[in-house]
């Protein structure tokens, strides 16, 4: 559990280390500067890699981050090609497999399949919500501790475990929450209790390439500009492009609605003509499409950007600390409360 927590609460993070490490996802806005448009870094990537395909472009609301373009190249490996938002000039590459998707890998479904690491990993779930109800129980008048500071003059066990409920009484909530959303997730993933798919992107259009031969930049751009006129409070983070024939171009992001994905808000695009074919926005969908959009943002702590996810990351680390001292704790305990045993060595007369 404590490896799963751990693991957990650095990938709240993950994105920043891979930012730190690499400078090509990095952009530093001056304070009179325009953003540039869809279109601009569409066309930048497809000067720097004319061959291959874009799979989508992704924006990231805090202004320090270079906007993301997933490529697969004609090799077929997927990189991440990074763009000024500023400029709209190339600014380099990066491997597709980096710190992210490691913890992400390694925390969601311990690298295995994920028909068997995730089952395993969000069992954990249950246990992690039997420590919380047997402290509540053993823990005579909680309600009073949340402010009893530790009493560090004393010895290790004793220092430890009021430091221990301490942390764990104020991480109630959170804990609640990361049990709750791993349960979805089990049932989601092993018992068949996924939501209904949002409405198909595949959407009927003509036999054609994945993108037409005459598409460009301004096409990109014209298809963003009446999508925004159309709805003016629809904030796009992400473009999807088509994958296979047939497919629409998905324009998605945020409209009004909290606690959902960027994909519950969309609208499909034409590539031939740019004209609008099918939307759905997150008010359309049902209870049980809503559940399934609320858990990512609650267990990730995404939904209210680098803050929420601050607050997400100290909250994981009081978690997996609460892992850690908890077995430490009960080492000592235990150790306290074995007998001692002694025993005569006839032939030698000492006492070990």
């Amino acid at each position: 559990m404590g490896f799963i927590l751990i693991t957990g609460t650095v990938a709240v993070l993950s994105h920043e280390i891979d930012w730190l490490i690499n400078p090509e996802m990095r952009a530093w806005p001056e304070p009179i500067q325009s953003t540039a448009s869809w279109g601009q870094v569409y066309e930048s990537a497809i000067d720097a890699y004319p061959q291959g395909q874009i799979s989508h472009i992704s924006i990231n609301d805090e202004p320090w981050w270079a906007v993301q373009v997933l490529f697969r190249t004609p090799s077929g490996s997927r990189i991440r090609i990074w763009i000024n938002p500023y400029t709209g000039q190339y600014q380099g590459y990066t491997a597709w497999f980096n710190v992210q998707r490691f913890l992400r890998m390694t925390h969601r479904h311990l690298m295995l399949p994920t028909s068997i690491g995730i089952p395993i990993v969000t069992v954990f779930a249950f246990p992690l919500l039997a420590t919380l109800i047997s402290g509540l129980f053993f823990y005579k008048k909680f309600w009073l501790g949340f402010f009893k500071w530790p009493r560090f003059n004393k010895s290790a066990r004793v220092y430890l475990g009021d430091l221990h409920r301490l942390a764990a009484l104020w991480s109630i909530w959170f804990v609640l929450i990361i049990v709750l959303t791993s349960v979805w997730y089990l049932a989601e993933k092993s018992l068949g209790a996924a939501a209904p798919p949002h409405p198909d992107g595949a959407l009927p259009l003509a036999r054609q390439r994945l993108l037409p031969a005459q598409f460009n930049a301004a096409q990109l751009d014209l298809a963003v500009q009446q999508t925004q006129q159309r709805y003016p409070d629809f904030h796009i983070n992400r473009i999807a492009f088509p994958q296979a024939a047939d497919q629409a171009i998905s324009l998605q992001g945020q409209s009004g609605a909290v606690l959902v994905r960027a994909r519950a808000n969309t609208v499909y695009i034409d590539p031939s003509n740019s004209q609008a074919l099918g939307t759905y926005m997150a008010k359309d969908l049902n209870a049980h499409q809503r559940l399934a959009e609320l858990a990512d943002p609650l267990h990730f702590g995404t939904w209210g950007g680098l803050g929420s996810r601050l607050a997400w990351f100290v909250f994981g680390v009081i978690l997996s600390g609460l892992s850690i001292t908890g077995v430490f704790i009960y080492g000592l305990r235990v150790v306290r409360q074995l007998p001692v045993i002694s025993s005569v060595n006839k032939g030698e007369g000492t006492v070990s």
